[in-house]
Parts: C-alpha cells; structure tokens; sequence
C-alpha cells in the first residue's frame, strides 16, 4: 500500500480516533495491551500484530500480546535489546522496517529467533517503539507472511497508535499498581488489625500467667492456664527430656469417652526427642517436631519449647498438636514463665537448704543450743525440739544432685535436709517416709541409703547420724543398694564400719579355707556353720532351718571342724568365726548382688 486515498486517511484517522477513546477507557493492562495489537492489525489490515515489554534489568524485549501469531513459540519471543526487527525498535531509535527479514544482513540475526520466524512464515516487519516521557518502555510491530512495503502514512498510523498506546499502558500501569497499593494497604490494614488482636490476646494470657505465679509459684499453675487457653494438653519436661508434669485441660477431662493416652500428652521417646531439644537449643525458640518424619510413624506432630535462663536449659514445654503461629508464641509466653516459677523454687529452695544446712551443722557438731532458740529454729519446718524423728544418710550416684533433693524433699514427713559429707543427711518425723523412699524406684534402686531412730529429741542427732554411717560401710562392703535400718546391725555393722575407716576390710579371712572349699565343691559348709552358730549350735535346730536331716548336718559339721580346727566353735575363737560368718553374709556373693 504505497499510497492512500483521501478517503482512506479520512477512515484511518476515524478508525484512530476510536482506538485513542477505547484505550482510553480502559484501566486493565492486559485488556489494553489486547486492544492494542487487535486494532493495530485493523487499521493496517497485516497479518499479525505484537507488542513487546522491555525488561531493562536483563537487558531483552519480550512479546506479552499478539493478534494473528500462529505459534506460539513466536508468541513467546524473548531476545536482547538491539538484536533483530523487535530489538531494533525495542531500543527506541526510531521505526524500522524491513521487506525480507530473513536475508536482510542490514539486521542482527540470532539464529534461534531465525528458526522461530521461519517457522512462523513471516518475511515483512515493521515496528515502532513505545515512548513514555523519553523512556522506551517497548515495541509496536506488525508482520506480514508474504512480501509488504509499509507506506509512510501506515507507519505514521502505527505511531500514532503507539503513542496514544503508550499513554494508555503507562495508565493502565499506574492504575494497577495504584490497586496493588490499596489490597496491600488493605491487607496491612487486616494484618495490623490481627496483630492487635494479637497482641490483646498475649496481654490477656501473661495477665493470667502472672496472676498464676504470684497466687501459686508452681509449674503446674502455668500449665493449667496454658492447657486452658490453648484447650490442649501441655507436658512440662526437665532439660533431660523426662516428664515432670502433665495438665490436661478441664473441657477434655469432661468430655465423654475421652481418654488421657489418647490425648498426645507424652512427647516422643529416645533419639526423636532429643533431636527436637537440641533443635530447640539451636533456635533459642518453640520448634514444630514432625514425628511422621523421624520414622515415628502414627503419631501426629506436635510443639516444643524452651524453658531457659539465658542460654541455661531448665527444661521444655511440649504440646502434641500443630500449632498456629498465635498459639506457638503464646506456648513461648508460658516456657518463660514457666522459667520464671523455676528459677523462683529454686531461689527458694536454695535459701531453705542453707538454713537447713546451718541448723544439722550445729547438731551434727553436738553443740549446746538453748532449747528456746532451736525451737525457734526447727518451727519454720513444722518441728520442735522433743519431737520424735528418724535421720537417713543418702549417697546417690547421680550428678543431679538438686532433682534428687527435690523428690527426697516431697516426701512425707521430710523436715531437714542437707549435704553433709558428701551424702544427704535427712531428717524426718514419720515412719511411713521409709516405705514412701522405697517407692521411688529410681531412686531407691540406685541410691545407698540408712536409716536409725525413732530418738527422742533431734537434740541426740550425732548417735544417730553414727548409726546410719555404719550403716553406709555395711552396704558399701557388701556392695548393695537400696535401704537398711543401721539400728539392726548389731556388732557385725560396727566392726565392718571400723574396718572400712582403718582401710582393712577382710572381715573373712577366719572362714577362707571353709569359703575356699565351698567355691571349689560348689558346696554350702559356709552357709551351715552361720546357720549353726544362728541356732545356738545346735544341731535340730540347724537341720529345720537348713530343711535337712540331722546326721546331714553333723556330717557337715565334721567337715567343717576338719577345715577351720576343733575349736572353731568353743570361746574364744567362736565369737571370731561367727563374726566373720556375718561378715561373709553380708557380702555381694551371698547376696547374689
């Protein structure tokens, strides 16, 4: 088309004037950029029509709308600024056209955009570029599938249209963003408000924890108002992983066939919690714990949090559960005072042991104390000085030496309590406390323990603290664990406490030979003559105890006698033998331990 009509400029100017009001009107920049290449295609009456983007960051113009493209690798053209038709006019130096592009060698060819625009048919293109204030924001193009010469007057067309383009698209532009700056306003505005909410709610549940702490300092009020707040069941364990204290919320306690093991109230065991703590360790924060993804299949996922003092573990609050992000910082909320109730307990039990530890040192030590001012004293722990008390010496392996004095601490009857020499030195005023020991199972299990008393007055404390240390060389000496009464011992228990201090401990060597020959004959003459001397020597006696018959017994006895002297069991060498007897039964050997 070399030339137009009046007619025809008429038209097109009609036609461009209508495009001008349409672009105009619309505020969607896709709408616009489609409005774009359909009219253009229109007026020019071509094939096809493209505009292209320029992205400035990476250097390139890539096609974002066509009309009339057949493929759609030409649809998605992208290809450096300056390279090429689009490339030329992309870098806004004037319009460009050409009648033959593929053997046009005036043009920058990539021979991968080569393929795609002989894939696509095209040989005439013709663009011009999109000015918005001195900036090129893209191009306008138009291509033909077969030979065209663009007149002037279509090129001035497809400027013309370009900028009134242009504008339209730098509109549409504003005004999008324009509507991404009101949702995210908006969106702040919704978030700000939850935020609020938010922050309320935490007002609210530290308002609730803290009237908690200051009615009851305990771990188990924090839990239950956490439990209740979240409406689930929340686990406070120590910083080795075991569980100190479960709360179960009141609402599923009540509701019907609910179950506390079907609650997730125990956190997950071994390997899997630990990699959880140290996790938590690392974070300094609550951690979501995906048990399915430790292998610890069937269980649901749940939350741990930590209960510390600046970089001190005091221990971690566990919830079997997901938890939203308000819910995991209020379980936060709780771990720290939760950490607060701890460190005060502790604070306090602190101060308690070193009063306690005072008053035992004073009656260890045997001094004269005014009975008003001991009284005094022991009031504070519910005693006085004529009450009726037992004392316990305590030796337990463990390093953690305050969580074994929290336990002794809690049992009934517990008074004072106090390291002395290295051991606990407990006293208390009833005689349940002993059974109350032996059902911590744990403890008792790996503890060394001895008790005397009832005494009279706490007055006679030093006595009775010897008897339990003798008691402690007889356990220690027959290599056992658990507790005795050092009240039962008898002579047997002072002489193995005595051998213990002077560091000569063969109590057995009057009866080696007759221990001797029962380990080569795997036979029991050890155990007969203790049975004997036990029965007043004599002989029907022995045989009931030792379920045999008599003539079993003597023949036993004659053994005996033929390896230890005939005087084995006259004075004075009876009262060496049968001590070492009991000295020998008291030995793990016998015992089995």
């Amino acid at each position: 088309m070399m030339n137009m009509s009046t007619s025809d400029r008429e038209a097109l100017l009609s036609a461009l004037l209508d495009t001008a009001a349409e672009l105009s009107s619309l505020r969607d920049v896709e709408s616009v950029l489609a409005s774009i290449v359909r009219r253009t295609r229109q007026l020019v009456r071509s094939d096809m029509a493209y505009i292209s983007l320029n992205d400035h960051t990476e250097g390139t113009t890539y096609i974002r709308q066509s009309d009339g493209v057949a493929t759609s690798a030409y649809r998605t053209i992208r290809m450096p600024i300056g390279t090429g038709i689009l490339g030329l006019v992309a870098a806004g130096e004037a319009p460009y056209q050409t009648t033959d592009y593929l053997p046009d060698t005036s043009v920058s060819h990539i021979p991968e955009i080569d393929r795609i625009v002989a894939g696509e048919g095209v040989r005439t293109i013709m663009g011009v570029p999109l000015l918005v204030g001195g900036r090129v924001i893209g191009a306008l193009m138009v291509a033909e599938r077969s030979h065209r010469v663009f007149s002037p007057d279509e090129v001035s067309t497809v400027d013309s249209l370009g900028k009134h383009a242009a504008v339209a698209l730098d509109n549409a532009e504003k005004n999008a963003q324009a509507l991404r700056d009101a949702e995210l306003l908006s969106l702040t505005n919704a978030q700000n408000k939850q935020e609020l909410l938010s922050l309320t709610e935490i007002a609210r549940f530290d308002e609730e924890l803290m009237h908690a702490v200051l009615q009851r300092p305990s771990a188990e009020g924090v839990l239950e108002v956490t439990a209740g707040t979240l409406n689930l069941p929340v686990t406070l364990l120590n910083e080795r992983g075991e569980q100190l204290a479960v709360v179960v919320p009141e609402g599923m306690r009540q509701k019907a066939g609910t179950r506390l093991d079907e609650l997730s109230t125990d956190p997950p065991g071994g390997e899997i919690l630990q990699r959880g703590m140290r996790a938590v360790d690392r974070a300094g924060r609550s951690v979501p714990l995906d048990l399915e993804q430790h292998g610890d299949t069937g269980r649901r996922s749940g939350v741990i949090a930590p209960v510390k003092s600046g970089d001190a573990a005091l221990g971690y609050l566990w919830v079997g559960t997901p938890l939203t992000h308000i819910q995991q910082t209020l379980l936060e909320r709780a771990a720290s005072h939760c950490a607060l109730v701890l460190l005060f307990l502790r604070a306090e039990e602190d101060a308690q042991y070193r009063a306690q530890l005072d008053v035992l040192d004073e009656l260890l030590r045997g001094e004269q104390i005014p009975r008003s001012r001991l009284d005094r004293r022991l009031r504070h722990w519910g005693l006085t000085s004529s009450d009726q008390v037992w004392v316990a010496t305590i030796a337990h392996p463990s390093a953690h030496q305050r969580e074994v004095q929290r336990n002794v601490r809690q049992l009934p009857g517990t008074r004072l309590l106090a390291a002395v020499d290295g051991n606990l030195c407990v006293v208390f005023s009833s005689p349940e406390w002993v059974e109350s020991f032996q059902d911590l199972k744990t403890l008792a299990g790996e503890s060394r323990a001895a008790y005397a008393g009832p005494m009279d007055s706490v007055t006679e404390l030093p006595a009775f603290w010897r008897m339990t240390q003798t008691g402690m060389a007889v356990l220690r000496y027959s290599r056992q664990h658990g507790m005795i009464d050092a009240t039962r011992l008898g002579l047997v228990g002072t002489v193995v406490h005595l051998a213990a201090e002077s560091g000569e401990v063969n109590l057995t060597a009057e009866i080696t030979p007759l221990v001797d020959y029962d380990t080569r004959r795997d036979t029991s003459l050890t155990a007969t003559a203790l049975a004997y001397f036990d029965a007043d020597q004599r002989i029907d006696r022995t045989a009931e105890t030792m379920f045999m018959h008599r003539n079993t017994v003597r023949q036993r006895l004659d053994t005996i006698t033929r390896l230890l002297g005939p005087d084995w069991d006259a004075a004075p060498r009876s009262l060496d033998v049968h001590l070492s007897l009991r000295a020998w039964a008291l030995s793990a050997a016998v015992n089995g331990n």
